[in-house]
């Protein structure tokens, strides 16, 4: 009687830290973040070529689109994930020079607008801080011109 006694308590106990530490995770209003990778660590292009996207983020395929013809591509692509504002900014910065674009100006302060340009086009990029995880915007398109 005394070791079911033992068993119940114990397997009391587990459940009960078992239950604390799941729930502990969903409520918590800290949200873990790591750094956007390093200029050159595992990143990738992906649909426009001189825009590299770090590894961490996830194609958001239900809110971006692609308009393309056989000279140019335009879009926007939107993209989530657990990754720092500020570290993001800093990664798109840095490699979109890399890349040919010019920084035309840059604002914010939790979340943040970066703006590019490069020969005949221009990019948007929105870096947005969301209690969850973070969204990346990116929108290209041509520079117009006046007629």
């Amino acid at each position: 009687m005394k070791a079911n006694r033992i068993l119940l308590v114990s397997v009391s106990v587990l459940m009960g830290l078992a239950l604390t530490m799941g729930c502990s995770s969903l409520g918590g209003k800290r949200k873990e973040t790591k750094e956007a990778p390093a200029v050159g660590q595992q990143a990738r292009y992906f649909h426009f070529e001189d825009i590299l996207i770090p590894q961490g983020l996830k194609l958001e395929m239900d809110k971006s689109f692609i308009y393309e013809t056989p000279s140019f591509k335009a879009g926007k692509l939107v993209f989530s994930g657990r990754l720092e504002v500020q570290s993001l900014a800093n990664f798109f910065a840095n490699n979109m020079e890399r890349d040919g674009w010019k920084l035309l100006n840059k604002f914010g302060f939790k979340d943040v607008v970066l703006n590019f340009s490069k020969s005949r086009k221009t990019c948007t990029v929105n870096l947005y801080d969301r209690p969850i995880h973070t969204i990346v915007e990116i929108w290209m398109g041509p520079i117009g011109g006046g007629g």
